[in-house]
């Protein structure tokens, strides 16, 4: 069993046997119940399983239904008569009280140090719902088990189901910082058919964000449809289809003033269109990820305008991956009625931090007023070349 698994178990037991000293109460039934039920938890934290089992007992003979007790016995006698016994009374005590966390806790660690990852994913899923203050921790230690293959090809499986906390579970695994983590379990997914556009989107940003472009780009193509055997760069450059702002396919970011859809442009051509309306706009929101190798490149693309007002003009500005090194900028356009081409020379140098970059259309006008875009620019056939 690998260190990693180890360490998330003694968490897991840690935080939840504080959840369940927190949560067990019984505050619903009578107040001798409580009373009692709160003696043999005491007992049990004092180390005296014998009399907190009795305590336990009691409360049952009075009160068949009050199913904690069952969970408080589980743990009172807890290795008594081997592992199958014990493992017995704990699953008696989650069919009796399934909010229990602490029971709930004992069979997901039982069913992990066991290699049963299919019955500890079902455990976890149901502890995120019955101990909603460690659900935080939760969720990061499932991310770091999510580092075992097999462990996440089982929480996979579960997750083909689509319980309440799934979206939950796959953001904390994009969010950890642990690759294998996000990687192992969206894949897991992938294969089995479950894993949707949205799910994909977020896993593939989830890689750009932390510098791994080669990988997301590697996954975001394996996923492509009918995809041709060289991809062209950027993808959909044509506009042949509408952006999907995933991947490595054109985002169009939310900006006032600025509206952006496709038109044709005859004999089933496509172009962008971004339309202005009277506001001050730095940058227009289309932008594009690219995975260039370092060396000279040629950014090529055709423009028109319709009754567009500007200052200075639209322009496209290339930037590191790690948006701080700057590459070039250029092909501007300030009025253009009919198809213009544009070209722009560019390098993109060696070294980290420029493993990706990102093409973005901007208005290069000193910032306030001089911002300020009226009317329409296109785009069409847009490609990088040598």
């Amino acid at each position: 069993m690998s260190a990693v698994r180890w360490i998330a178990f003694a968490a897991l037991v840690a935080a939840l046997i504080a959840t369940g000293v927190a949560l067990v109460t019984t505050r619903h039934d009578q107040q001798r119940l409580q009373d009692d039920l709160a003696a043999a938890r005491a007992a049990l934290e004092a180390g005296d399983g014998p009399r907190a089992a009795a305590i336990a007992r009691d409360v049952l003979a009075r009160e068949p239904a009050l199913g904690r007790a069952f969970g408080l016995i589980a743990r009172a006698e807890d290795g008594q008569g081997g592992p199958d016994a014990t493992r017995a009374r704990y699953e008696t005590a989650v069919r009796r009280a399934p909010r229990d966390p602490q029971v709930r806790g004992w069979l997901a660690t039982d069913a992990l140090q066991r290699g049963d990852f299919a019955a500890a994913a079902d455990q976890l899923d149901a502890l995120l719902t019955v101990a909603p203050a460690q659900r935080k921790p939760l969720l990061e230690l499932i991310a770091q088990l999510a580092q075992d293959p097999a462990f996440a090809d089982a929480l996979a499986t579960h997750l083909v189901q689509r319980p309440q906390w799934r979206s939950a579970i796959l953001r904390a695994t994009t969010a950890s910082k642990l690759p294998d983590a996000a990687d192992n379990l969206h894949g897991a997914l992938r294969a089995h058919g479950a894993l949707d556009a949205q799910d994909t989107a977020r896993w593939i940003d989830g890689m750009l964000r932390d510098g791994r472009w080669g990988s997301a780009y590697a996954r975001w193509a394996s996923g492509l449809d009918g995809a041709p055997a060289r991809l062209p760069v950027p993808w959909n450059g044509d506009f042949g289809r509408a952006p999907s702002s995933a991947g490595f396919d054109w985002r169009v970011r939310r900006v006032p003033g600025v509206l952006f859809d496709r038109i044709e442009t005859g004999e089933g051509r496509h172009a962008a269109r971004l339309r202005f309306l009277g506001r001050p706009v730095a940058n227009t929101g289309l932008e594009v990820p690219l995975l260039l190798a370092p060396g000279e490149h040629v950014l090529r693309l055709r423009a028109r305008t319709e009754g567009l007002r500007s200052d200075q003009g639209l322009e496209w500005r290339l930037t590191c991956s790690d948006g701080r090194t700057a590459i070039a900028s250029g092909a501007r356009v300030r009025e253009a009625r009919d198809w213009v081409a544009l070209e722009l020379a560019f390098t993109v140098p060696e070294g980290e931090g420029c493993e990706g970059q990102w093409l973005r259309l901007v208005n290069p006008a000193p910032r306030g007023v001089a911002q300020t875009l009226r009317g329409e620019v296109h785009y069409a056939d847009i490609h990088v070349g040598t």
